[in-house]
């Protein structure tokens, strides 16, 4: 090999070794917490499991990434392959429900309702050949417990509605069983819709109930006691200074 050979080969080896270190850089920086909410539908001009999203990744710019999921059938599961790396933790959320409601069970059938693409559903399951029903593997009894004592109402529920908000459950229920390396946690949770008014539980004994109006800082706030809770019960790494 020439010397004029040789120096371009280790010109070209050393650049790739910076591009790959480079690359790997970029992974570390990637935010280990994935927090999504879908597009405005019905007719509506926003979505508060985006705003959710939002206003999480507002508060955790470090932490977390925000990713707005489409109301098309099909669209959880290639939004999830599609990030790369995929996280330690992505929580996923809808809204449509009285209070803020933790799905549990997700089933691999779809109901047969048109998208914001005004388009049914191609094929009856999310997943060909995949298992009927999954369900979330994280204790998530004490979660709602907590967040219920901090002032925002929730529950279980083994019905999250067989339009795109199970089929978001059930893809990352479905991922995670492909990829346990990475997504060690997966969340959805339901969230009332914005301008409506929910009851408010009392943060401390005695209290009288309140209603209060779901907009962004009382989504904000929500977020923040997510975090904190799931913080407390070991679901979620602590992170210092925070």
């Amino acid at each position: 090999m020439s010397a004029a050979r040789t120096l371009v080969w280790l010109a070209a080896f050393s650049l790739s070794g910076l591009v790959l270190r480079a690359q790997t850089a970029a992974d570390a920086q990637q935010p280990a917490i994935v927090v999504s909410g879908f597009e405005p539908f019905g007719g509506r001009d926003r979505n508060a499991s985006w705003t959710l999203a939002q206003e999480i990744a507002k508060a955790f710019p470090r932490e977390v990434r925000a990713l707005q999921i489409p109301v098309v059938w099909g669209a959880p599961l290639t939004a999830i392959n599609s990030t790369q790396p995929l996280p330690q933790v992505w929580i996923a959320f809808g809204e449509g429900t009285p209070e803020f409601q933790i799905e549990i069970l997700a089933h691999n059938q779809r109901g047969m309702y048109p998208d914001n693409q005004k388009a049914k559903p191609a094929t009856p399951d999310i997943v060909s050949a995949a298992a009927p029903v999954l369900k979330q593997q994280a204790q998530v009894k004490d979660l709602a417990a907590a967040l219920t004592q901090a002032g925002f109402p929730t529950h279980v529920s083994q019905s999250a509605g067989r339009y795109l908000c199970e089929e978001m459950l059930y893809s990352l229920l479905y991922a995670q069983q492909q990829h346990p390396e990475a997504l060690r946690l997966v969340l959805f949770i339901h969230v009332p819709t914005l301008e409506q008014s929910i009851q408010v539980s009392p943060v401390k004994q005695g209290a009288s109930a309140a209603r209060k109006q779901v907009d962004a800082d009382l989504l904000q706030a929500f977020g923040r006691q997510l975090f904190a809770s799931l913080r407390t019960l070991g679901l979620l790494a602590s992170t210092p200074g925070r």
